[in-house]
């Protein structure tokens, strides 16, 4: 039996016996539980928002109330408001932070200070018109800013570069282990010896790591979906450039897992027991461990460096830092393109070196085989 058929029957095989596996079932069920969980406790704790605005005399009568009753609405928001004298006081204290937005009446305008606020500015709005009796279409007020936005990323940007670049590292591993642990139970077994006798090692090694980044895939779109869902109720609010930049997370972890599931999978064959299968997984949990953290301080320091361009196209530090810098910086369509070339290349040359080292090492019965061990069965076949 060779070729895609092959292939097929060995993810198939794999699927179905992690399917009926009590450990994938409850990791399955506790991350679900975790992202639930946590979207909710965030909820519990979030601590109820305040908008502190500043207003030039003569204040409108009514004006406190109306900003109290237009701010409910946005999950009981409360409003702190601030009488000046002028409009030069209120921008001293808008400079110095100790108030969120001035409302000049005078002009109908709203000011903040580097950036505009779209809720409290709907609040201000809202509440102008109650008191002037004033119905939309049209704004009521303009908003403009003391100074012009930070080019620096916003929080939600650095969250979600941070979040997905984390989520990506963590699903690299747990589900490496998995193929690690997966080879090294078949060779203990010796069941390996008879699927070898049908399938190609090749074959063999590219059906698990199908079959298990599969799994991996379906557990991923769950909490996506998951997220998706409690976001349309309204659980919490995320910016609207969240969807695009998380998006870069589903293809760069199957880009990412195909190519570091090889190595986890040559680990494994390269193991003598089970007891042995973290040793010899170290050198692969090791290099990705490395790669996280050395993105990760690259981009806190300076996303738009040569260092942080250099990390996105170099194959074995792509997937984590690529969807990361999006988030972050402007990407060019070159670098992604370039990032996907040489990590699909990174690929084909180590399934190639995995397919030599992974038949030998499936059926050494001795004690387990060194990288040096390895490097020589690859040459020699």
């Amino acid at each position: 039996m060779r070729g895609r058929r092959s292939i097929a029957l060995v993810a198939w095989r794999e699927i179905r016996e992690r399917l009926r596996s009590k450990a994938f079932i409850a990791s399955t069920v506790f991350i679900l539980a975790l992202v639930a969980g946590s979207a909710l406790l965030g909820q519990v704790i979030d601590p109820q928002e305040t908008y502190r605005v500043a207003v030039t005399k003569p204040v409108p009568e009514g004006l406190a109330t109306a900003l109290g009753r237009a701010a409910q609405p946005f999950d009981d928001a409360q409003v702190r408001l601030r009488t000046v004298d002028s409009a030069s006081a209120g921008r001293r204290l808008l400079e110095d932070g100790e108030v969120d937005a001035l409302l000049l009446l005078s002009v109908d305008r709203l000011v903040f200070r580097k950036s505009v606020d779209p809720k409290a500015a709907a609040v201000a709005d809202s509440a102008v018109r109650a008191v002037r009796n004033e119905l939309p279409p049209a704004p009521e007020l303009t908003t403009t800013t003391l100074h012009p936005p930070d080019a620096e990323p916003g929080d939600a940007a650095v969250l979600v570069a941070f979040a997905g670049s984390l989520l990506l590292f963590m699903s690299l591993a747990f589900y490496g282990q998995w193929v690690v642990n997966g080879v090294v139970e078949e060779k203990n077994s010796r069941v390996v010896e008879v699927i070898l006798s049908a399938v190609r090692p090749r074959d063999l090694l590219a059906g698990k790591v199908i079959g298990i980044g599969s799994l991996g895939f379906g557990q991923l779109v769950l909490v996506a979906g998951l997220a998706a869902g409690m976001l349309v109720a309204g659980v919490f609010d995320a910016p609207a450039e969240l969807g695009a930049d998380m998006a870069l997370v589903i293809p760069w972890f199957v880009l990412g897992f195909a190519l570091y599931a090889v190595a986890y999978a040559v680990a494994g064959a390269l193991a003598s027991s089970q007891q042995n299968a973290d040793t010899a997984a170290q050198p692969v949990t090791y290099a990705l461990v490395a790669v996280y953290f050395a993105g990760y301080v690259v981009l806190a320091e300076n996303a738009d460096g040569p260092l942080a361009s250099l990390l996105t196209v170099f194959p074995l530090t792509a997937p984590l830092v690529l969807p990361a810098r999006s988030a972050l910086a402007a990407v060019p369509l070159w670098q992604h393109a370039l990032a996907v070339i040489l990590v699909l290349g990174a690929i084909y040359a180590l399934v190639r070196f995995a397919g030599r080292v992974y038949a030998h090492g499936l059926l050494h019965g001795g004690p387990g085989l060194g990288l040096r061990a390895a490097w020589r069965i690859a040459r020699e076949h």
